[in-house]
């Protein structure tokens, strides 16, 4: 008996494993000629399969061993830079110190931005803006430096706020009557610039508009397969002048009691469209659809004529070393498999910066199994059934099997 329950345990982890390693789609990859890294640029049709965190996808050579890659997107964000200010002048007594900033530009700021040692110590500080250097005001006389926790550098930054001001030089006075004074390192202030995202276009996007008469215009957007589409951009043809709400989203069926089943509109974003703009862009969510819904409020107006509709997806790269004289395939689309863990992400900085770009062939439905060949039960599913079976009627057995011994003894 201990046989046999071994035997069934070892076959229902081949199966299981057997599932959850094995893939839906498979993408040849063209031949290199040179040996070194390369972008593998992921198309729509690759990108709408994956899940929403891009980890159910293999890179593997002609002899099916898996390839380390990192996975690349430049998300749309913002970059925050730390730009010091011109220091006119630093004087230390034995009761303050005087630190004299200069604005060059006389750019209106409403902060500063000090860089100083850890400390522990608790300082009080003022503040004075000039137009010469010579002739102070006052901007702030109540400042208090307290210490910060940070286990995690042997420096800080603390932000001094005060109302806007364009002077061209602000004096800093920090009171040192009472303690040895503070380890400036550096003044100056905090920059925030937008980086927009890296987007490719997705092709072989179609649209209908149908007006109705309830004054709405509803514009039914379908891509060629299954997509993520991070973007939208419109355009209005006629009239010149408008503004419109509108709601873009997916109709979507919800099962009700009795098998009945309810039609409802999820909407994704709500916009207008303004003819101040000529190109309406339209930023959605992480998610894959095969069509999207833009419904447009026209009220008693004539309805909108679009010019057209372009969808973009985030650029989504794989970064890997790959050699010539070899075939490279992906293997991508299981919700059941995680995200696999490389040593190549530890070396980064030793990748070159801008790597040649290379297309990946149109996918193509095949189960694909990770360092193996192709299950039976993945390509007989009626097999699985059997399976489930055998394994029922096994347990079973065995659960009698116990009964009558535990009885017999």
């Amino acid at each position: 008996m201990n046989r046999l329950l071994n035997l069934t345990t070892v076959f229902i982890l081949t199966w299981g494993i057997g599932r959850t390693q094995s893939f839906d789609f498979r993408a040849g990859i063209p031949p290199v000629t040179q040996p070194g890294y390369y972008r593998i640029l992921l198309p729509p049709p690759v990108v709408g399969r994956l899940n929403a965190a891009k980890t159910d996808i293999r890179l593997y050579d002609d002899q099916n061993r898996e390839i380390p890659y990192l996975l690349t997107q430049k998300q749309p964000g913002e970059h925050v830079q730390f730009r010091e200010y011109e220091l006119v002048g630093k004087t230390t007594t034995s009761v303050s110190t005087q630190l004299v900033l200069r604005n060059g530009n006389k750019t209106p700021i409403n902060s500063l931005g000090l860089i100083l040692k850890n400390t522990n110590l608790r300082k009080k500080a003022r503040l004075s803006g000039s137009n010469d250097g010579k002739t102070w005001y006052g901007i702030e006389d109540d400042y208090l430096l307290e210490p910060v926790s940070n286990n995690q550098a042997t420096s800080e930054a603390k932000i001094l706020g005060f109302p806007l001001s364009d002077y061209e030089y602000y004096q800093l006075e920090i009171n040192d009557s009472l303690s040895a004074p503070l380890n400036i390192l550096k003044v100056g202030y905090y920059t925030t610039t937008s980086e927009a995202g890296n987007y490719s276009d997705i092709p072989g996007i179609s649209f209908t508009q149908r007006d109705s008469s309830d004054h709405k215009s509803y514009v039914h957007i379908t891509f060629p397969t299954p997509s993520r589409p991070d973007k939208l951009i419109i355009s209005v043809q006629s009239p010149d002048q408008y503004r419109r709400s509108a709601e873009l989203g997916q109709f979507r069926i919800q099962k009700q009691k009795r098998n009945r089943r309810h039609r409802f509109f999820e909407t994704l974003r709500s916009f207008e469209l303004h003819s101040m703009d000529s190109l309406h862009t339209v930023l959605l969510p992480n998610q894959p659809t095969h069509d999207l819904f833009l419904i447009i409020e026209n009220q008693n107006n004539v309805p909108l004529t679009l010019g057209s509709i372009k969808a973009q997806q985030l650029t989504t790269e794989l970064l890997a070393e790959l050699k010539p004289g070899e075939s490279y395939h992906l293997a991508f689309a299981n919700p059941a498999v995680g995200a696999p863990t490389y040593d190549l992400v530890h070396f980064k900085t030793k990748i070159p910066t801008n790597p040649p770009v290379i297309q990946v062939h149109q996918p193509v439905s095949v189960h694909v199994s990770s360092g193996s060949s192709p299950s039976i039960f993945t390509s007989n599913p009626w097999l699985i059934w059997l399976a489930i079976g055998l394994v029922v009627a096994m347990l079973s057995y065995f659960s009698y099997q116990m009964v009558t011994d535990m009885k017999n003894r």
